[in-house]
């Protein structure tokens, strides 16, 4: 569907991705214009019509584009042909969330406001994607240690409820100030106190 966009140079992709990403997380997918973004790109829009034939593909794309970034390096990745290391959620998750959002902000604004205020005409696909993220969480979690009779599956709800409740926060504390900054501190100690919940347990063993 992508073809004529993916035989782009890298460089020149890349600046179009960038300026989609930045525009679709500062203003939402309804609210995005489309002559904004060319006007930035120096295109026609019949030119990013012939990329992504629709605004609605090039939100796809790049909800795919953005979910394999984040994936990828969340998993961490080995070499073509190697296995997956396991996905150790109750170590560096915080750490990898810290360094996104000082680093890519966009980033996670643009998946948070795909997965938190998902457009009616696409919500299909976004929670396609969204449970084929959640699946591939569950495959690749680092089971060591764990009870013998642990709900994985529950794991990883809980650990879905708890990034989905802090992201919820994030959203919101952009829309009101457009500041993540001063906050990441907040949002990771309450990530830190909620995984401890899930890793530890409410009550004492003796209880």
């Amino acid at each position: 569907m992508y073809e004529t966009f993916e035989k782009l140079p890298d460089h020149r992709k890349e600046q179009i991705v960038q300026v989609c990403i930045e525009e679709f997380a500062r203003n939402g997918y309804t609210n995005t214009s489309t002559n904004t973004i060319v006007k930035r790109l120096g295109i026609s829009k019949g030119l990013l019509f012939l990329y992504f034939k629709s605004k609605k593909n090039l939100y796809l794309y790049l909800v795919d584009y953005l979910t394999e970034i984040i994936v990828d390096y969340f998993f961490e990745e080995t070499k073509e042909g190697e296995e997956r290391r396991p996905l150790n959620s109750f170590g560096n998750l915080g750490e990898y969330y810290k360094t996104l959002l000082q680093q890519k902000p966009d980033y996670i604004l643009f998946m948070l406001e795909a997965f938190l205020n998902t457009p009616v005409d696409i919500r299909t696909e976004i929670e396609t994607k969204h449970g084929k993220v959640h699946e591939h969480f569950i495959q690749h979690l680092d089971t060591e240690g764990f009870r013998k009779d642990v709900d994985l599956e529950a794991v990883a709800n809980l650990l879905h409820l708890t990034t989905f409740h802090i992201g919820q926060m994030v959203f919101t504390d952009y829309q009101e100030t457009e500041n993540i900054n001063r906050n990441i501190e907040k949002y990771l100690d309450m990530f830190s106190k909620c995984m401890d919940v899930i890793k530890y347990g409410v009550y004492e063993r003796n209880v």
